[in-house]
């Protein structure tokens, strides 16, 4: 009898032993996932879509460079040779590409945003800096030596004081007002609703 009990003891534990599930192996795969996760730089988002963003984010920041770029032509045809200078080296920083990998990284996501230097590599935009950019700047400096003037002769300045109209600033400082009371009202809306969304989620809970 004690025989026949122990050998049914035996059978069920083996059978038990089999059909366990694999804890070690469960554990594994978990921390496997989420060492993906935190790879990955957050919830979801794959290698493709976080490279389209770079690259998205680095077409934008190409955009705002041609703007300053092009200002700083402006101020140049202007007269205003330092004010122009001065724009165009700021744009060779790629501050907005800072920025950005600044805030993903703050937040835990890997965010790899190509320079301006790597896109105009690529590009038609490299090429025109030389084709077009430049020498547009020296015909502008060999039109001011030959004018005896800049080639856009008005001026940027806006004299105040020899028409002095404190009515010039009401608008101004009615636009700040309007500004910083819409400001408030939208803060404390959306802190309303946030606070609300908190409650229903509580009382569902």
């Amino acid at each position: 009898m004690n025989a026949e009990t122990e050998n049914g003891t035996e059978l069920a534990t083996s059978v038990d032993t089999e059909f366990e599930p694999p804890i070690e192996a469960e554990n594994g795969l978990a921390a496997g996932a989420d060492a993906g996760a935190c790879a990955d730089g957050g919830a979801g988002i794959d290698a493709d879509e976080r490279r389209i963003v770079g690259d998205a984010i680095a077409r934008g920041s190409t955009v705002t460079r041609w703007i300053a770029m092009i200002t700083g032509v402006l101020f140049i045809a202007s007269g205003l040779w330092w004010a122009g200078i001065i724009v165009i080296v700021v744009t060779t920083f790629d501050l907005p590409r800072v920025a950005v990998q600044s805030y993903a990284r703050k937040r835990g996501v890997q965010l790899n945003v190509p320079s301006a230097a790597e896109v105009e590599r690529t590009s038609l935009t490299g090429l025109l800096i030389g084709v077009v950019f430049l020498p547009v700047v020296c015909g502008l400096a060999g039109a001011e030596m030959a004018l005896g003037h800049p080639l856009l002769p008005w001026s940027w300045t806006t004299p105040m004081g020899d028409d002095p109209d404190p009515y010039v600033i009401l608008p101004l400082a009615v636009g700040a007002l309007a500004i910083t009371v819409i400001w408030f009202v939208r803060r404390l809306t959306d802190s309303r609703q946030t606070s609300g969304a908190h409650d229903s989620q509580k009382g569902s809970g």
